[in-house]
């Protein structure tokens, strides 16, 4: 009982993750038998390569949560330096994407972005990343978790399924008509939060700097983080579709979507610890819990549908099932189980501003980690090599951030 509202809110900022899982159960097979493996290996990496969108902002997002718990009273003036701060990055990303355009002709023809209306769809959703996290932050500060998880499930989620959903309907559709569609839901998404914010009066212009304070001390660290992780789950993917190709990255990032969507329930603890463990006097009781949850509970659930696998993906996938899906699933399915956990772990580290004893291990492990990672990948292994490389680096970062 003692720990009944972090059970009830974290379950309703994991719902989306829910229901994005049965989701992706229709959306995927529909997707590949539609339109093809590598036209969904083609669309997934431009999904995975959004996730800059939250390195671009530079902590902006999470300092607002921070700042708001610090200072309640203070909560509106820092809502509105952060907005204030997203448009300024908005505009210097402008610019530069100008820039880069003016030199497009230098781009390689062979690369994703050398069709210059992806390229455009993909500079709109990382501007509307930029905004949802700072926007998320705002939410996630006033403690507003059931609106959150809505938008969270819209932003992330729908605008993901959707597109593929509609091949079911559409089935001409090609790649460019799937992304305008996904930009077009998030950029819905961002004007609706604009809306909720001014009409529940939760930014007020006023001179302060306390958002200005936290950013100074800890954007560096939020943003080095950021960079680690954009290396540490995007860079495999990337890889593979280079060396490997679109076809195989569709093998490679079913099981990983698929599993990764558990990883939603951790976020989802941490997005409603991450205010409370930012107030000057917090109990560690519901952070104690939630380790408990995913060391004990969520593996148990996992191991007993181990194994169901093997039908569950034959029924679900038809004649797109390969032996590679069926062990990359196994294989994400444990490494699940240590990325839910180091999840809770840094959200105590960013709440507590001691971000950088968890970098200081990332560092560390990374040049190995990379390097690795690439001889596997310029060398043709196979991807299930890779999925237990990737399995191996969560368990070592899990073991010394406990």
């Amino acid at each position: 009982m003692e720990n009944k509202k972090l059970l009830k809110n974290a379950s309703v900022l994991s719902l989306p993750g829910i229901l994005a899982i049965f989701i992706s159960l229709v959306s995927i097979p529909v997707h590949l038998k539609s339109a093809g493996a590598e036209n969904y290996g083609n669309y997934i990496i431009f999904h995975f390569l959004l996730t800059l969108g939250s390195l671009l902002n530079f902590g902006i997002g999470k300092s607002i949560v921070v700042s708001i718990n610090n200072f309640p009273k203070k909560s509106k003036s820092v809502s509105f330096y952060g907005i204030k701060y997203t448009i300024i990055l908005s505009i210097i990303l402008s610019i530069i994407f100008i820039l880069f355009i003016l030199t497009k002709n230098f781009i390689p023809t062979n690369l994703f972005f050398a069709n210059s209306v992806v390229l455009n769809y993909f500079f709109v959703a990382i501007v509307a990343t930029l905004f949802y996290v700072s926007l998320e932050g705002i939410f996630q500060g006033n403690q507003k978790f059931k609106s959150l998880s809505f938008y969270n499930f819209i932003f992330y989620s729908l605008s993901m399924s959707l597109p593929s959903l509609s091949l079911i309907y559409f089935k001409d559709n090609n790649l460019e008509n799937l992304l305008f569609l996904s930009v077009l839901i998030k950029l819905l998404t961002i004007l609706i939060m604009f809306f909720v914010i001014i009409k529940n009066n939760l930014i007020k212009k006023s001179i302060n700097k306390i958002l200005f304070n936290n950013l100074k001390k800890n954007s560096k660290w939020l943003t080095l983080n950021s960079i680690l992780i954009q290396f540490y789950d995007l860079f495999d993917k990337y890889l593979i579709k280079i060396f490997i190709g679109p076809v195989a990255l569709t093998s490679y990032s079913i099981p990983q979507q698929l599993t990764g969507k558990l990883s939603i329930l951790s976020k989802g603890f941490s997005a409603f610890l991450l205010p409370f463990l930012s107030k000057k006097n917090f109990s560690g009781s519901d952070f104690n819990i939630t380790i408990k949850i995913f060391l004990i509970f969520v593996p148990s659930i996992i191991f007993l549908f181990f194994p169901l696998f093997e039908l569950l993906l034959k029924l679900w996938l038809g004649n797109q099932f390969n032996n590679n899906i069926l062990e990359l699933t196994k294989v994400f399915s444990l490494s699940v189980i240590f990325s839910c956990a180091s999840h809770i772990l840094i959200t105590k580290f960013e709440a507590t501003q001691t971000l950088k004893h968890n970098l200081k291990v990332e560092f560390y492990l990374m040049p190995f980690f990379l390097a690795l990672l690439f001889y596997f990948n310029i060398n043709s292994f196979s991807i299930f090599t890779i999925g237990i490389l990737i399995l191996f680096k969560e368990i070592i970062l899990l073991f010394f951030r406990l």
